[in-house]
């Protein structure tokens, strides 16, 4: 695969905002990035009895670290070993691409989501949430793209720098760790390389598994509910939990909740739109407002209000709709915005 060159990546700005709720995209400034090794992190320890919630491990900083026999994570120290393993058994699929002292940052709104479902994981199933990566500046995006192989773009496991909400910092990938160190059961390791089987709706996983997705998918939800904030955790991949993109994710916030819930929001008709024929999906799915989806949501949730209220701690979502609900209100981040911070994540301009 020909890879492109850097010069077709500068200068992206959003062209998805929503219009009917500011006239251009919002530029995000060093201050609006949080620090997650650090932020709220006695806040965080005092709600956990001492215990941090959170670890941070930055996994495109790092090329050592393995999936050990117990289930854990570990560095592997001799370079040959290493470098023989299968792609599955590392934690970074795609080789060195930021700095290694580079930080996990988020943006502020999901920053305080992703610490409050952090907590809520712990004190309910005694987790600590693992983040491997939050903000991907779309310097580190193209790292990551150089480094990755043709099949990693074609399956969807890496987006392209300026199609994520990574280069945001408005999306997470975490994984959960159980009191022993072990992964907990979900199915996959982050960035299995299967999609199939990373899929929110996969089906070939363990009962265990699917608990295990869902109780995680749920505490995210539930975290950004109380903050007055929707979600659409990514439907290919059940690790990544973020802010939809505009208002044609909408849909996606009512399948998230239902998915929860054990409702199938989609029939299988309306899959076969969605690949087939995108301009019939779009007409019934993605032409929504905020009034639209507030309409649907009393409508597939009628009858199902205390279940809501037991997963998600609300049984309705905001009443008013926010600049702050959707990443495409924002433009992407270069490390060149993050430099005079000392928040860049790659050692050195891209060329």
């Amino acid at each position: 695969m020909t890879k492109k060159p850097w010069s077709d990546f500068t200068g992206i700005m959003s062209r998805s905002y929503v219009r009917d709720l500011l006239p251009q995209a919002i530029s995000i400034v060093p201050d609006d990035l949080c620090d997650m090794q650090e932020y709220r992190r006695e806040v965080r320890m005092a709600a956990c009895n001492g215990v941090d919630p959170i670890r941070v491990v930055v996994a495109y900083a790092q090329d050592e670290l393995v999936y050990d026999a117990k289930g854990g994570i570990a560095p592997e120290l001799n370079r040959n070993a290493y470098a023989t393993l299968p792609r599955e058994r590392r934690v970074n699929k795609f080789g060195l691409s930021y700095r290694r002292d580079a930080k996990l940052y988020l943006h502020k709104t999901l920053a305080g989501i992703t610490v409050d479902a952090a907590i809520y994981l712990y004190q309910t199933q005694g987790w600590t949430t693992v983040l491997y990566d939050g903000l991907r500046t779309i310097d580190g995006a193209y790292q990551l793209y150089l480094n990755a192989a043709e099949s990693d773009m074609s399956s969807g496991l890496l987006s392209l720098p300026g199609r994520s909400s990574h280069n945001k910092g408005m999306a997470i990938d975490s994984m959960m760790m159980d009191k022993s160190g072990r992964e907990v059961d979900v199915g996959a390791h982050f960035d299995h390389l299967d999609m199939a089987i990373n899929s929110r709706l996969c089906d070939s996983i363990s009962d265990t598994a699917k608990r295990n997705r869902t109780l995680r998918e749920a505490a995210f939800l539930r975290a950004g509910f109380a903050r007055g904030i929707i979600l659409a955790p990514l439907r290919t991949e059940f690790w990544h939990d973020q802010l939809p993109e505009n208002c044609k994710d909408l849909w996606r916030v009512l399948e998230s909740v239902a998915r929860c819930v054990g409702i199938t929001l989609l029939s299988q008709e309306d899959e076969i739109l969605r690949k087939q024929n995108r301009a019939a999906f779009e007409e019934k799915w993605e032409r929504w407002s905020y009034a639209d989806f507030l309409a649907q949501w009393q409508t597939l949730f009628r009858g199902h209000e205390a279940k809501l209220r037991e997963l998600f701690g609300v049984i309705i979502p905001p009443s008013q709709e926010r600049i702050e609900f959707y990443h495409g209100n924002y433009n992407h981040i270069y490390d060149a915005d993050l430099r005079a911070a000392g928040k860049h994540l790659t050692a050195q301009a891209a060329a």
